[in-house]
């Protein structure tokens, strides 16, 4: 692992080789990444958070307290929300980030051309909610976009005020900045978004900068030098269609560029376990299984995606609002062992076998961990189960390798394998839709490089 600074810059481009720990596929170095270490909190690993898009609602916390309602936030709602952030066990779990998505803004700037929060949302300003989140050891981030206006409520764009929109991120205290990619006309991103690169790190303030134009121009080959994550993807919602195609499109991307220490590729917010205690994302209602919700957060793990879910944690439905999620929420937000797979220095997870995502069978999925350990995702993205298997010598293993099994979402030590999981006339049933995921540990390393 090698870290190196150069001099004389605002920020610094970093420069990563990493090893891949010490595990046949990942034995070897990958190539020299550029990652823009700029200081921002919580940037090395992919972001692990909590955003408003789905989650806020209209006269909170009570006692007549709304549904939550897309594109919506307020003082009190977001208050509230970071309380229940800690009393829903997200902050335990090692969630840091608290993101304001694209609800905060004024439909106007002030008279000196400078973004101003929604007035009557937010009548002291933004500074002492951010405040409040620093006291109680969180992220801060705010949506803004490159056009003219922002994607859902319309409100100024940064087009063309980056030094100024920057200054005023800094100023407030924020240490997180997504930018959108809407009403951009004649615009192109390679070359807009280093301007609000350069702006935000002219600020002196460490803030992450988070890209968002859905990866249509292959920002995972430019997006290092400039931010420290990056959309990869379209956008996420809560259905089979939505998450199968996101995990389609984050398979494609070349494994040299699947991400390292801050620079991350983005699979876009989680919307693990939302149904109709959510507000419906881009008009699509939440409606995936159990399963489906569990295959959505170990892939996204895996692929080493910064881990934001957008979700209530505020339960309202009697008028007066609770802290509290779902227990199927618990089940998958708060397994350690899957988040433990995602917070790693170690380049993200890749397609083993097959060689290609559109040929049948289970999908092998696999990433090197900085203890030697190997996280392995067998993925049946297909309408019926399917059997799988993991051979060792996929790993780069010695066919003779004994290493032992975990299960990460049974919480299962699995035993002693050699060779294979499982054990040779023996398959894994995996079910339509779902991932079984699991950390090896190999007893006596050796490679087939060696």
């Amino acid at each position: 692992f090698r870290h190196e600074l150069s001099v004389g810059l605002s920020a610094y481009p970093t420069e990563f080789r990493v090893p891949m720990a010490r595990s046949g596929f990942l034995i070897s170095f990958l190539p020299l990444v550029v990652a823009f270490d700029n200081g921002a909190p919580h940037s090395k690993l992919p972001p692990l958070g909590w955003s408003s898009w789905v989650s806020l609602g209209e006269d909170w916390p009570g006692p007549h307290a709304k549904h939550p309602a897309f594109d919506f936030c307020d003082e009190a709602s977001v208050k509230a929300s970071i309380d229940a952030f800690f009393e829903v066990g997200l902050y335990d779990a090692g969630y840091r980030h608290f993101h304001l998505d694209d609800c905060w803004a004024d439909l106007e700037r002030n008279a000196s051309g400078y973004l101003q929060p929604e007035r009557d949302h937010f009548p002291r300003g933004l500074e002492p909610i951010i405040q409040y989140a620093h006291k109680k050891g969180l992220v801060f981030g705010l949506y803004t976009c490159a056009g003219t206006y922002t994607c859902v409520g319309q409100r100024p764009g940064s087009k063309g005020h980056w030094d100024q929109d920057a200054a005023t991120f800094a100023e407030w205290g924020v240490d997180w900045v997504k930018m959108d990619w809407c009403y951009t006309d004649g615009m192109k991103p390679a070359d807009t978004y280093p301007l609000m690169a350069t702006a935000l790190n002219k600020t002196g303030r460490p803030i992450h900068f988070n890209m968002c134009e859905w990866g249509k121009d292959e920002p995972w080959t430019w997006g290092p030098q400039i931010a420290q994550s990056w959309r990869a993807t379209g956008d996420h919602v809560g259905t089979w269609k939505s998450t199968k195609d996101i995990i389609a499109q984050r398979t494609a991307i070349p494994t040299n560029l699947g991400g390292t220490p801050f620079a991350w590729n983005d699979m876009d917010m989680l919307e693990t376990g939302n149904y109709k205690q959510a507000a419906h994302a881009n008009g699509k209602e939440g409606n995936m299984t159990a399963t489906e919700y569990k295959t959505e957060f170990s892939m996204w793990a895996i692929f080493a995606s910064p881990l934001v879910v957008t979700t209530p944690i505020l339960d309202c439905s009697s008028g007066t609002c609770a802290p509290s999620i779902t227990a199927l929420q618990k089940e998958i937000l708060l397994n350690t062992d899957i988040i433990a797979i995602n917070q790693d220095i170690t380049p993200a997870g890749r397609l083993l076998s097959p060689t290609r995502l559109e040929d049948s069978g289970i999908k092998v999925y696999g990433r090197a961990l900085s203890d030697s350990t190997v996280a392995v995702a067998l993925y049946n993205p297909d309408d019926e189960a399917q059997d799988g298997s993991v051979d060792f010598t996929l790993l780069g293993w010695h066919g003779d390798t004994q290493a032992s099994v975990q299960d990460l979402w049974q919480h299962k030590d699995l035993g002693l394998f050699k060779g294979r999981y499982p054990a040779d006339g023996h398959i894994v049933r995996v079910e339509a839709h779902a991932t079984t995921v699991l950390r090896l540990t190999p007893q006596k390393l050796e490679t087939i490089w060696a």
